[in-house]
């Protein structure tokens, strides 16, 4: 019964997003500790702050009307890609990536070593 739910496909693409949004996280975390050091350094801790704070939100605006508006179309899913139909409407279909192609040790591998590297050259946030 859950074959007809899921899709070889599905199997690990929880895990990489999970992977990569703890990724995404902990750069953020560490540019964002970069980036207050040298605001404050600059302008003093308190307004450091307020600058560091309205440029991480105008970024952020910025990015979501960007990914939002690109093509009319915020889907993430890898394995299936928008058809119109003869309705005009869109509907999702299947691509044709290879079942099963959902490489987690290659990516945990990846994430680990850009942690790890980040951690030995600048970040300090971790260890």
């Amino acid at each position: 019964m859950a074959g007809n739910i899921l899709s070889n496909q599905d199997a690990g693409k929880g895990m990489i997003g999970l992977m990569t949004g703890l990724l995404g996280l902990y750069m953020t975390a560490a540019m964002w500790i970069e980036f207050n050091q040298a605001l404050g350094f600059y302008f003093g801790a308190p307004m450091g702050v307020i600058i560091g704070t309205f440029v991480l939100l105008w970024y952020q605006d910025r990015k979501n009307i960007r990914e939002l508006s690109h093509g009319r179309n915020y889907s993430t899913a890898e394995s299936s890609v928008p058809v119109k139909g003869d309705d005009g409407r869109y509907r999702h279909v299947e691509s044709n990536i290879e079942k099963g192609r959902n490489p987690i040790f290659f990516v945990a591998m990846l994430y680990i070593t850009i942690v790890i590297i980040s951690e030995i050259a600048w970040a300090n946030l971790i260890f």
